[in-house]
């Protein structure tokens, strides 16, 4: 029996949808720069399978805890900035230590005691840095700086706290007081 051509249409949509969603395409795509384009599905073929046969149960645990961690805390998770950072670090919280000569490895912090923040695209909360500290970020897999924020009491959050946490990379420069 012969299908219809919509039909076909919408299987062939459905199948590059699901390339796109599994990062096939994009591995495809990123060989494309080496080898022709039979060479690039056997090759795509075969690192599938050896990722497959490698597959580390530590590594698949720690992106499945910082991806918990991450829902918890409301925290956007974006699988194409954690997953490299993964592979490369696992995480488990109970075993983070401080980085070796971290005074020497530590990235400058962005921002300054007395600087006015906000978080990220937010019009409802602001305030001064009053304090920092370097930390492991579980939803990052890496250190990075977190600050504490003294909020403006024109602030929303500041009906019901003083203070608050913020990781820097959600904190921006406060240009101006927003308008409530």
């Amino acid at each position: 029996m012969l299908r219809p051509v919509c039909h076909k249409t919408d299987e062939h949509r459905s199948y590059l949808q699901a390339l796109d969603d599994f990062g096939i395409a994009e591995l495809l795509a990123k060989l494309s720069n080496y080898c022709e384009q039979q060479e690039q599905e056997s090759l795509a073929a075969l690192l599938i399978s050896q990722l497959t046969q490698s597959l580390d149960a530590e590594l698949v645990a720690s992106y499945l805890s910082a991806l918990a961690f991450s829902l918890a805390e409301g925290i956007a998770f974006n699988r194409h900035d954690l997953l490299p950072r993964l592979i490369n670090q696992k995480f488990s919280a109970s075993s983070v230590d401080l980085p070796d000569d971290f005074a020497n490895t530590a990235k400058t912090p962005r921002f300054l005691y007395g600087d006015k923040l906000r978080w990220i695209g937010s019009d409802t909360d602001w305030g001064t840095v009053i304090g920092r500290f370097y930390s492991f970020a579980p939803h990052l897999c890496c250190w990075t700086w977190r600050y504490l924020i003294w909020l403006s009491k024109d602030s929303l959050s500041a009906a019901w706290i003083s203070a608050d946490i913020a990781w820097e990379e959600d904190l921006e420069p406060l240009e101006a007081e927003p308008m409530l």
